[in-house]
């Protein structure tokens, strides 16, 4: 799965946009967030991370080094089998 591909299956699962943001190249979805939303990030260094802010901490729940593996960790999160 890719971060295109991530979003689609999270609106058709019925999650909502400010539950979670997306901000990967040619792809930025989090203009309204909730706080501590997890965020989808692209490094420059090409690692993927999952990212959170609460109460002006910055937080790294999660680092991966392809983009499919941080997608389905961010779609777990919101989506149960």
């Amino acid at each position: 799965m890719n971060s295109h591909q991530l979003l689609a299956a999270l609106r058709e699962a019925g999650v909502r946009d400010t539950a979670y943001g997306i901000s990967v190249q040619g792809l930025v979805t989090f203009d309204h967030v909730l706080e501590a939303a997890p965020i989808l990030v692209q490094g420059a260094d090409g690692q993927w991370t999952i990212e959170s802010w609460e109460r002006g901490e910055h937080r790294v729940e999660a680092r991966f080094d392809a983009e499919g593996e941080a997608c389905a960790y961010l779609y777990g999160m919101f989506v149960r089998p």
